[in-house]
């Protein structure tokens, strides 16, 4: 599937949420549906209701409805530096992407949506994961 099949691309091509550049978009891989249903089913065994699951994990957190989406960026550079890193993130069963963190990180208000997203990303190597919740907080966990 191409980007422009992704149930989601509006976010990313449509002028009235917003327009990534080409080149950001061609790096934006839409996952199979056996691939995003493997990444949902996985990132239910790190949560919990409230979030990520503190007995996996030694989390951070940051509240995302700041003023300032730079700072949010801030943070998850902090968490992760390595703009290459390549991750996967999940929404749904059937609603998974593959890109690198740089792009998440500089574009995550683009991906993240309060009030209806739950989004889970996962790197490759699963040192990490990192949670958007839709009441607007970003959860970091670094594995036990």
């Amino acid at each position: 599937m191409g980007i422009s099949q992704f149930p989601l691309a509006w976010r990313w091509t449509d002028e009235q949420y917003a327009v990534l550049p080409t080149e950001v978009l061609a790096q934006i891989a839409p996952q199979a549906p056996t691939q995003a249903r493997a990444l949902f089913d996985e990132s239910l065994a790190l949560t919990g209701s409230d979030g990520l699951n503190p007995a996996l994990f030694n989390l951070t957190q940051i509240a995302t409805g700041h003023p300032d989406p730079s700072q949010i960026t801030a943070w998850l550079l902090e968490h992760c530096p390595d703009t290459q890193a390549q991750v996967y993130l999940s929404w749904q069963p059937d609603t998974a992407v593959f890109t690198n963190w740089g792009i998440f990180a500089t574009f995550w208000s683009e991906f993240c949506y309060p009030a209806s997203d739950d989004l889970i990303v996962l790197p490759t190597d699963r040192r990490w994961v990192l949670l958007y919740h839709h009441s607007e907080f970003m959860q970091h966990g670094l594995h036990r």
